[in-house]
């Protein structure tokens, strides 16, 4: 989306995408970054496409496919490949006169002689240092200081993260430029396609929960929540989308199904996985709200609510600081946590009539969010370079 919003902003700016490996048909040792690079950048601009391990030959071809994705969305964009973070981004940098740098997410061991803009997710290991092991609490504190401190500036996914980093980072810090919130919506996703829901099966109304399966999504809440409706509501569904394995912990999702049996919930939940994006869309876009109970996030409500405000859905979410941050669409706040607030929230969704959304008009709030984003982007930009220069 980051590129997706500059083009908006400043549609005659050039672009480039700098992704670490060689050009399809070059040996490289680079091609697993290329392919973790390149699915990262065209996730948040047309879905999250699925790339299974596989030979380098057949790793490579699917990196260049990606890239050819994301020119039929910026067909401006310019593509660099380069010789990894380190050496590589020195050189692009240099040979192709760029004034910044933007989006690193740790500090190259050579900086290249422009400004950078730096990126960090979010502070997830101070406020759940259970899920990570000692050393990855300090691995990330270190890579994050010293990305901080080596930057001119830095972009951020919200204002709660800003806040973080003043609170952590224990480095002099650059300007820190947190994002606006920013539904994007793809137009394509408005074309109803009831071929997508039928092979699914789901009849009558239905809840959606478009999370991974990790301990800090909290689906336990949810589940409690939902636990309460089906008494009076039983032809109620809820739908669960999204990776089923937290590498932090193994057995969470059995966890999970052990609960829902204790709370009779079996014959109304469906545990889809990971399923193609476009079938998660038309899922969501029938669903009677949208259920958030996550209980971290790096960005307001996660990557389901921006699809779900974009598309115009209910989203009922918890009042975490960051989602706190989403300021359009329908979105109705419980206490994090709260599983009677959220079932309560759940049953007055219920109770009203569907809301419409004509299409021009949800294109239209996408456009004006999708510049305003751009903007806050160039902004930052700006910043970076002015300071690089005024430091040289």
């Amino acid at each position: 989306m980051a590129a997706r919003a500059l083009h908006a902003a400043e549609p005659n700016a050039s672009i480039w995408l700098l992704l670490p490996g060689a050009p399809l048909g070059e040996k490289s040792h680079w091609w697993s970054n290329l392919r973790h690079v390149a699915k990262n950048v065209v996730k948040a601009m047309v879905g999250r496409p699925r790339i299974e391990k596989s030979p380098e030959g057949v790793q490579a071809e699917a990196a260049g496919e990606l890239v050819d994705r994301i020119r039929d969305y910026i067909p401006k964009i310019e593509t660099r490949y380069m010789a990894g973070i380190d050496r590589g981004l020195a050189e692009a940098a240099t040979e192709l006169r760029l004034d910044a740098v933007c989006y690193l997410m740790r500090l190259p061991k050579r900086k290249p002689a422009c400004a950078l803009v730096g990126y960090v997710p979010d502070y997830q290991h101070r406020y759940l240092p259970h899920l990570f092991s000692e050393k990855e609490v300090i691995e990330r504190d270190l890579v994050f200081n010293q990305l901080i401190a080596g930057s001119d500036a830095m972009i951020l996914n919200a204002q709660a993260v800003a806040e973080d980093v003043g609170r952590f980072a224990t480095c002099v810090q650059p300007p820190l430029n947190a994002l606006p919130f920013t539904p994007n919506l793809d137009p394509e996703w408005l074309q109803d396609r009831p071929d997508l829901m039928a092979k699914y099966g789901i009849k009558g109304p239905y809840f959606i929960i478009c999370n991974q399966f990790w301990v800090h999504k909290d689906h336990t809440t949810a589940f409690r929540a939902f636990a309460e409706i089906i008494r009076t509501r039983p032809d109620i569904a809820m739908i669960c989308t999204g990776g089923t394995v937290d590498y932090r912990a193994p057995r969470y999702l059995q966890g999970l199904k052990a609960e829902t049996a204790k709370l009779g919930l079996d014959a109304h939940l469906r545990f889809l996985g990971h399923i193609p994006k476009r079938d998660q869309i038309e899922l969501l876009k029938h669903a009677v709200a949208l259920i958030q109970p996550t209980l971290f996030e790096g960005g307001p409500g996660g990557g389901s609510a921006y699809e779900a405000v974009a598309l115009g859905k209910r989203v009922i979410i918890s009042d975490i600081p960051v989602n706190r941050e989403i300021d359009s669409g329908d979105v109705r706040f419980f206490g994090c946590g709260d599983y009677v607030a959220l079932s309560e929230l759940m049953e007055k969704a219920l109770s009203e009539a569907p809301a419409s959304h004509d299409s021009q008009s949800l294109e239209a709030k996408s456009a004006a969010m999708l510049r305003r984003n751009g903007e806050a982007l160039w902004a930052s930009l700006r910043c970076a370079v002015n300071r690089y220069l005024n430091s040289r």
